[in-house]
């Protein structure tokens, strides 16, 4: 693809987006800076556009749909103010609506965002995931897993909440951060076996694994957390450069990559997404997490992967235009509109 391809021209398009409560400014910078930057190229390849912001709240938000009668919906909503779930309720609220809109359905971006489901999923379908345990609050004894162990949000994205405390290992060190965290967010705990090793994440297209990058960590723990993902002034940031052409073997790269697709077909996602995994010291491969409708804005992820992978940013938006006019309204009713 490389040559700009137009999405049928003339269309309506309204690009959503949530600048979310939650993250700091650099993640609400990135979210309008994407959003505006989707909606520039959208005018571009021919199209008549507007942005709209979900922050005043859903009644404005569905007045103000109503009124454009968009064609279709470039969604980049990855939250709704202070909840991440709002990312799958706006979905569902465009199909109630019957517009057609970019990106995955409400059950694949709620399966993704419920870490513990997945990983659940995961294991039902011989996906080779880190053993975990969940909290909700503070237990009596912990469940017997094997240090080190790494503690995560269990239902939030972007690395919220990982910081190197995160990295525990031992009894003592594993309480206190738990208590931390559920004191903090108010939020359900992830405890997963941490795999010390190499990180590899593979970019998808409309299902099709485009090549495997690895993020080579030069920090300690060897973790990507919160501010090696949205603080470019970081230690963090700088010690964890993307590499696309890792040393792997070829067999690592097919197990990478058919892993990959594998998760995208148990999730049932749409159009894009990134597979996140971990390689231990003896070579086996796990898979962390799915992330169906990931960051697409300048610098971030998956938009090097594109880069690399020698597919234009107006190639990428033109073709979310014609799936999501191609599959139409999903709801039986949606006529009624």
């Amino acid at each position: 693809m490389n040559e700009t391809t137009k999405a049928q021209p003339l269309r309506s398009v309204a690009v959503i987006c949530n600048p979310v409560e939650r993250g700091g400014d650099a993640v609400v910078r990135g979210v309008i800076d994407g959003a505006t930057e989707a909606h520039d190229t959208i005018e571009a390849l021919g199209h008549r556009v507007s942005l709209l912001r979900l922050d005043e709240g859903v009644r404005p938000f569905v007045e103000a749909l109503d009124a454009l009668r968009p064609d279709v919906v470039f969604n980049l909503c990855e939250g709704y103010r202070e909840s991440s779930a709002g990312e799958y309720c706006v979905a569902g609220l465009l199909e109630l609506l019957g517009i057609p809109y970019t990106g995955s359905g409400p059950m694949a971006l709620g399966i993704a965002l419920d870490k513990p489901l997945s990983k659940e999923l995961f294991g039902a379908r011989q996906i080779p995931t880190p053993r975990f345990a969940v909290y909700r609050q503070m237990p009596q004894s912990l469940t017997p897993l094997t240090f080190p162990l790494i503690l995560k949000l269990a239902a939030e994205d972007a690395s919220l909440g990982i910081t190197p405390d995160n990295v525990v290992f031992d009894d003592a060190s594993t309480l206190r951060r738990l208590q931390q965290l559920l004191d903090e967010y108010h939020s359900p705990v992830l405890a997963e076996e941490f795999i010390d090793g190499r990180e590899f994440t593979v970019a998808l297209f409309d299902g099709q694994p485009l090549l495997v990058e690895e993020i080579e960590i030069h920090v300690e723990p060897r973790i990507v957390g919160f501010r090696a993902k949205w603080d470019a002034g970081s230690a963090e940031y700088r010690g964890t450069p993307p590499v696309f052409v890792p040393i792997i073997t070829n067999q690592q790269r097919e197990e990478l990559m058919t892993l990959a697709a594998r998760v995208w077909d148990a999730i049932g996602i749409r159009d894009y997404a990134r597979v996140d995994f971990r390689m231990d010291a003896h070579g086996r491969i796990y898979v962390l997490e799915a992330n169906p409708n990931p960051d697409i804005s300048a610098g971030s992820g998956f938009r090097r992967s594109l880069e690399a992978a020698n597919i234009s940013y107006p190639d990428f938006i033109a073709r979310l235009l014609d799936n999501a006019l191609r599959r139409g309204p999903l709801m039986a009713n949606s006529g009624s509109r």
